[in-house]
């Protein structure tokens, strides 16, 4: 039952399960919970789950101190788990511990990778939490460096993320991000990688690639209607007017299925595509209402495109592709009419 309700979990992409006696299970996606088993835990199921997670040395101690805490390792992912157990306060909680074999995005869509060779402008990399940006990120930048060495500066705040053992790569830290465009720190790097779940000095990215550098800004995102209403949102009409000047181009990563396969939502932003985005801008006034489609299929992939180009690999099944697709009703229709 156990083992049903962790692969359970991780199919639904919740990364975080909350055992309580007397209680739901339920399991964390991104700020959200939900419920995983509509029977409240009883007390055979809570000696299960000890039995499942715990050594008999862990058990022990439970019994007797209340509390431990430490790591299970399932047929197919590594859980970090603490447990207590004292009075009125039977209670574990599980969390997946990331596998340090990073997803690699499998992106075969060749204008992508063509892009990123840009020696000048923004390039955007979206995502919910844990859906491997700074994966993603890390592999665009090894990439790039096999076309041409230079020198790349990276924002991050996460010092356990294991970006590519490069000579190239200098590391910026979290604090001096809002530090000015023109300061020593950025002498000599025309590369910068922001990983950080939310931009908030647009203007100062803008000025990095207008004086001629690159810039990758990661961005906590789920689609890239998303991304333009944030633009909309954040940004004056003539900053938005420079930025889509610099605009290269964004992806969107999902992960989804067991194991974990990257699908991915793509604009490539040449110049006729900035002209097009201008030119509904000026007329709108915002983004709400663009259809990226119209855009041409040669410059945007939908998530559904992705979906079904790794099912007709057989890497992806229904269950996964449904739960993941931001357009079910339209992924269904693409579907029949490809007799799957």
């Amino acid at each position: 039952m156990i083992e049903n309700i962790l692969d359970q979990s991780m199919l639904r992409q919740g990364h975080e399960i909350s055992f309580i006696l007397g209680h739901r299970v339920l399991a964390k996606t991104n700020q959200d919970w939900f419920e995983l088993k509509g029977e409240p835990l009883s007390v055979s199921e809570w000696e299960d789950l000890k039995d499942f997670c715990l050594q008999s040395n862990e058990k022990i101690q439970l019994e007797t101190k209340g509390f431990v805490s430490g790591l299970y390792q399932s047929e197919k992912f590594s859980w970090r788990f603490s447990f207590v157990e004292k009075k009125d306060c039977f209670r574990a909680y599980l969390s997946v511990v990331n596998d340090s074999a990073h997803v690699q995005s499998g992106i075969d869509y060749p204008l992508f990778w063509d892009n990123i060779k840009k020696e000048k402008g923004i390039f955007v990399i979206g995502g919910e939490r844990r859906q491997g940006k700074s994966n993603l990120l890390a592999e665009i930048i090894a990439n790039d460096q096999n076309n041409k060495m230079s020198l790349t500066g990276i924002h991050s705040s996460y010092q356990q993320q294991k970006w590519p053992q490069l000579d190239a790569i200098v590391h910026l830290g979290a604090d001096s991000i809002d530090w000015e465009a023109g300061h020593a720190i950025y002498d000599g790097i025309e590369r910068v990688v922001v990983d950080f779940n939310s931009i908030k000095n647009w203007k100062k990215w803008i000025e990095f690639a207008e004086q001629g550098q690159s810039v990758y800004l990661s961005l906590s995102i789920n689609s890239l209607n998303t991304l333009f209403y944030k633009l909309a949102a954040d940004l004056d009409p003539s900053l938005i007017s420079r930025f889509l000047q610099v605009f290269n181009g964004s992806v969107v990563q999902k992960l989804a299925g067991v194991p974990k396969i990257a699908l991915h939502e793509i604009l490539i932003c040449r110049e006729k595509e900035k002209n097009k985005l201008m030119q509904f801008y000026n007329q709108k006034q915002n983004f709400q209402m663009m259809n990226l489609a119209e855009l041409g299929f040669e410059s945007y992939q939908t998530l559904n495109q992705s979906i079904l180009q790794k099912m007709i690999r057989r890497k992806l099944d229904v269950q996964s592709a449904f739960a993941v697709s931001n357009s079910p009703d339209e992924l269904d229709t693409q579907l029949k009419k490809m007799g799957l």
